[in-house]
């Protein structure tokens, strides 16, 4: 099992929708709102971190009012 964090810029305002947007994807375990550097923290989860990098990309990325993310990979 392969895991990562997404740090997610939104634009002002999208804020809850795009958590909501994230939370339908069966890869997200979990979605936050969050202060700081950035609006939102999700943890997903995929069989390796190929499938994972795919999900970002392919499924994530493209949701309307996301900025920019960052993915940190859970190593251990």
């Amino acid at each position: 099992m392969a895991r990562a964090y997404l740090k997610i810029n939104v634009e002002p305002g999208k804020e809850r929708v795009v958590k909501n947007q994230l939370l339908e994807r069966k890869n997200v375990v979990q979605a936050d709102l969050t202060s700081g550097e950035q609006d939102i923290i999700a943890l997903i989860e995929g069989d390796n971190y190929e499938q994972l990098m795919d999900f970002v990309i392919t499924e994530l990325r493209p949701i309307d009012g996301i900025i920019k993310t960052v993915t940190n990979l859970v190593l251990e």
